[in-house]
């Protein structure tokens, strides 16, 4: 019998009117009035926009589009409708997705993930799925805001969400979302340690000491820890921890502090709950400044025990600091180096080469030390604050030396991919050498450099993974907006490429290469007057100077102005002669392809590949340069630079597999029970999870995989078990009707009031004071 149900795609729309409940206790009327106002607008611009209304719900509808373009413009005009006299504050979600239509219902997937776009709005805003967005590239008339990636109910993987930024259209804040799904699990971030000391000159080692516990803890299979661009981008910023966590999609905070007094150091720290916004663990460490590296690697075990106590199980390595092997003043100069050389200024990065040249004199065996100075000549040169080539040539003998002494450091392989990549246009070698970095981390920096080499050869969809993930470990990143924003450009999705080259600069104000890919990208989506005024506004500077030249000559021959382009071009020959060759190269080859002079175009990528230019590698995945994609010439020019298309490859990690046989995890189950039973641990407030690994004899990865597995519970989770009951049970007691509700809960083995109280409320849905005043008949006194 053949089936009524009706599959195919289409755009799904909700929408809900904000408070719509709360108003209808208050005031039936006014309701009813604002539901009309609401149904009315809602059926005329479906009747304008070719839209189909499936359902009415309460205050909210369904409804679903065969054009994206109408379902977002009808999205618009319904808004603005409603923003006018006595506002109608209406969120509204869309996704293309497949639905399934029976003639009354529509159901799938896709509908689940309108339902939850449009749950996370505010009032007056239009969220988009990404694959909704992307059917606006050619559309520029309705621009569009990402907000992040969202781990959604019922939704396998994250979904990137897009506001509508058009006039009158509210865009909120991804912190200004409402129904934001619980952060990741198993996720920190290390905020900025305060330095305490009385003299500013020891922030470096404040600044030094979060970066090691970082780097420490990002070493964690299975642990997502912010890197530290993203964590110090709220340094000196004073926010609520809860927004913080939410603005890094964190469960947790570190947060802490450094006082140095002569050779004295007191390290303060303490994990905070971001969703209960509580502190469930601190500790303060006075110790030798002698005994800097041992501390650092006290602190950091001691951070991942208590936070797989409270998050889940998750292997932690017997050692998460390594000791550098140098003394301490040594090491107390090589943090002020990075301090300087990490604010990116030129002044600043001289003076960290200044004191890397001092160390090196005198420790000339320390990695790291020759790695700062490579770091310090890469900034100078890509930056463009000295010619590439330049700084290439004084950083190379320090990457030489650093891998001398330790080729295995991560680090040494990452810089190495630097250079395979940027210098010797060897691909092949710069999988190689990302691979061990995989093997041995990953750093952050892993993903986007992975990023950068897959764009290089055109695989789009494997560079958008890399840089999604890159995002979501440092979100504040201008490098990661910008990257995400070329693998758009040169995917043509110019208006996506727009959003993150613009919060690239917000970022970074000074980021030359967004700005320019920024304009050339409203050139290449038919704005040609407007991207002839962006660049026209540019600073008037040496370097800006030759971007705002190259920009309005690409535009001019956008629009047909000939002669002004054909002086632009002139100018931007002049340019070669000077420091800025490079970029005047670059921008010859694009003006020229745009006036379409091909010969000349093939002789200028000649000329940047016979310079070794490092830029050129990118060259043959811009869109300018589309109708040369199929020369022969162009071709040839392509192998020779990237050679064969690369079969990279990464290892997966794995979770590893269990320690325990079914017959084991019954019995190692049936010791722990016994255990609890018997011995009561849990009413020891101090108890931790090596303090119980102990006692069971077994490790202590294998006594948090056992919770994990046997029980589905963290290791604070499943002792409260225990420490609840025993309280339950106290209030019970008439015996024990003396004490507070407080007392009883220390009783119990609770070792903080705002653990009990919290673990309670979360539990049994009841504060304490109304459960003991169910249960015990007596009145009981408020904590």
């Amino acid at each position: 019998m053949p089936s009524n149900k009706n599959r195919r795609i289409a755009v799904i729309m909700f929408t809900d009117i904000v408070g719509y409940t709360a108003l209808m206790q208050r005031d039936e009327n006014a309701a009813a009035e604002m539901r009309a106002r609401h149904r009315q607008e809602f059926e005329k611009n479906h009747k304008l926009y070719n839209g189909d209304i499936l359902q009415y719900y309460g205050d909210g509808t369904l409804s679903i589009f065969s054009s994206g373009l109408e379902a977002v413009e009808c999205a618009i005009a319904i808004q603005k409708a409603l923003q006018k006299k006595n506002a109608v504050p209406l969120r509204i979600g869309l996704h293309l997705g497949d639905i399934v239509f029976d003639g009354t219902e529509v159901y799938g997937d896709g509908v689940n993930l309108a339902s939850r776009i449009e749950s996370l709005g505010i009032a007056g805003s239009i969220l988009l799925s990404g694959k909704l967005n992307d059917e606006l590239i050619n559309h520029p008339h309705i621009p569009t805001l990402s907000l992040g990636h969202f781990s959604l109910k019922n939704i396998a993987k994250p979904v990137e969400v897009f506001a509508v930024k058009n006039e009158g259209i509210q865009v909120p804040s991804r912190s200004g979302l409402v129904n934001v799904p619980v952060n990741e699990p198993k996720s920190i971030a290390v905020l900025p340690f305060v330095n305490m000391s009385s003299s500013t000159d020891n922030e470096y080692f404040s600044d030094g000491m979060t970066e090691e516990i970082i780097n420490a803890l990002a070493k964690i299979k299975g642990l997502k820890v912010t890197s530290r661009t993203s964590s110090f981008h709220f340094k000196n910023v004073n926010l609520p921890i809860a927004q913080i966590g939410k603005e890094l999609n964190v469960s947790t905070i570190l947060e802490g502090s450094v006082r140095l007094s002569k050779n004295k150091m007191r390290i303060t720290a303490q994990l905070i709950d971001v969703k209960d916004d509580f502190h469930f663990w601190s500790e303060t460490f006075d110790r030798s400044l002698e005994d800097v590296f041992a501390v650092q690697d006290e602190i950091s075990l001691l951070i991942a025990e208590r936070l797989r106590e409270h998050i889940g199980h998750f292997e932690i390595e017997g050692q998460l600091v390594q000791d550098p092997e140098v003394p301490v003043d040594i090491y107390q100069r090589y943090l002020k180096s990075r301090y300087h050389i990490l604010k990116m200024g030129k002044s600043d990065i001289e003076t960290g080469i200044s004191i890397l040249e001092e160390i090196i004199k005198d420790w000339p065996h320390f990695a790291l030390a020759h790695l700062g100075m490579h770091l310090a000549y890469t900034l100078l040169g890509t930056i463009g604050l000295v010619p590439l080539q330049d700084a290439f040539a004084k950083g190379q003998p320090f990457l030489d030396k650093a891998i001398e002494l330790d080729e295995n450091l991560p680090e040494c392989q990452l810089h190495l991919s630097y250079a395979s990549l940027i210098q010797k246009w060897d691909l092949p070698g710069t999988y190689r050498h990302l691979n061990r970095v995989y093997e041995a981390g990953p750093i952050v920096d892993y993903y986007p450099s992975m990023a950068s080499t897959l764009v290089a050869e055109g695989k789009f969809g494997a560079a958008r993974t890399y840089i999604e993930t890159a995002l979501q470990l440092d979100p504040f990143s201008s490098v990661n907006y910008h990257l995400k924003g070329f693998i758009d450009y040169c995917e043509e999705k110019y208006g996506n490429a727009i959003t993150s080259f613009e919060k690239a600069v917000e970022l970074k104000s000074d980021f030359k290469t967004s700005t320019l890919y920024w304009g050339q990208s409203l050139l290449l989506m038919g704005k040609g007057k407007e991207g002839l005024a962006f660049f026209e506004k540019l600073p008037q500077n040496e370097t800006e100077d030759v971007m705002r030249l190259g920009g309005t000559t690409m535009a001019h021959a956008l629009l047909g102005n000939k002669d002004q382009a054909e002086r632009g071009i002139a100018k931007l020959e002049a340019a070669l002669a000077t420091d800025l060759m490079g970029r005047a190269l670059n921008l010859l080859i694009m003006c020229n392809a745009l006036l379409g002079k091909i010969p000349e175009t093939i002789s200028l990528i000649e000329q940047g590949i016979a310079h070794r230019l490092p830029m050129m590698i990118y060259i043959f995945v811009d869109p300018i340069l589309r109708p040369l994609y199929g020369m022969p010439r162009f071709k040839e020019l392509r192998k020779e630079v990237l050679g064969e298309d690369s079969k990279f490859s990464t290892k997966k990690r794995k979770y590893q597999k269990s320690l325990f046989n079914k017959k084991e995890l019954q019995e190692y189950r049936k010791n722990l029970d016994r255990l609890m039973l018997e011995e009561e641990p849990y009413l020891d407030p101090n108890l931790t999870l090596p303090i119980l690994a102990e006692m069971m004899e077994i490790p202590s990865n294998h006594l948090s995989q056992l919770l994990n597995e046997g029980y589905g519970k963290n290791f604070a989770d499943y002792v409260n078990t225990y420490r609840l009951e025993t309280f339950k049970a106290k209030v019970a007691d008439q015996s024990q009707r003396h004490l507070t509700i407080l007392a009883l809960a220390y009783d119990s083995g609770f070792n903080s009031k705002t653990v009990f109280n919290t673990y309670f409320k979360k539990t049994m849905g009841t504060t304490p004071s109304a459960y003991w005043k169910k249960n015990s008949g007596l009145k009981g006194s408020d904590l």
